[in-house]
């Protein structure tokens, strides 16, 4: 008996030593194209949807990887070849952080669409099947390294053309099921950003602060709503 009293002693001293150390910090990682980089409608840098997040969950360590330009397979690449961002790999990076958001998918989708005369929202529905391939190769890797939340902003249409909304919604279907297979919480935001409200600039495809604002509240109570359920 006083062995297996030693034993449990032992067992939870160890624990608690562990708690002691285990680091506490909220690791946030913002990953993605222009959405993510916060460009407003006026293709300037501004406050995006990974500040206003930041600020309000107090985060004490930020890590943004964020271009433009990028597409799916560009973040797969840098993945795999494990670069570095701040001095840290993006493969300890992954693993470190708590909460993952990713905004990608759209530079996938409009990449080599020419938009003439012989255009047609056929070319697009074909172009998609392209982009869950290289998306699910993302995602796959993603969990590869993290199991924490990983939270994907839905595409909205930017084109602001009616004649695209059904293929806009098939889209958000088809990309809220890849995320739900590898427990990725895919953030809807197709039918905010139908209200031109957050536009201000109608030749622009991006949205102003409110737009940003709306959706890190939308991310902030998905996290909130998340811990309520695992507290």
């Amino acid at each position: 008996m006083k062995k297996i009293l030693t034993i449990i002693i032992v067992l939870l001293s160890v624990f608690l030593i562990y708690l002691g150390f285990k680091d506490k910090e909220i690791y946030y990682f913002s990953m993605g194209d222009s959405l993510a980089n916060g460009i407003n409608s006026y293709n300037a840098k501004d406050y995006g949807y990974a500040d206003y997040i930041k600020d309000s969950l107090e985060v004490k360590k930020y890590v943004s990887f964020t271009n433009n330009n990028k597409r799916s397979i560009d973040f797969v690449k840098d993945i795999e070849d494990n670069i570095k961002i701040d001095d840290k790999n993006i493969q300890n990076i992954l693993i470190k952080a708590d909460i993952i958001t990713l905004s990608v998918g759209m530079n996938d989708l409009f990449s080599n669409v020419t938009f003439n005369n012989d255009f047609s929202v056929n070319d697009l529905y074909t172009k998609f099947e392209e982009v869950t391939v290289d998306l699910e190769n993302l995602f796959k890797l993603l969990r590869t390294y993290s199991k924490e939340d990983i939270i994907y902003i839905g595409i909205y249409n930017c084109l602001k053309e009616n004649s695209l909304d059904e293929f806009f919604i098939y889209a958000n279907e088809q990309l809220k099921k890849l995320c739900d297979n590898y427990k990725i919480t895919y953030l809807d935001i197709y039918n905010d950003f139908n209200n031109t409200s957050y536009f201000d600039n109608p030749n622009s495809y991006f949205p102003n602060k409110d737009g940003y604002k709306l959706i890190s509240n939308k991310i902030i109570d998905t996290i909130i709503e998340k811990n309520n359920k695992n507290a």
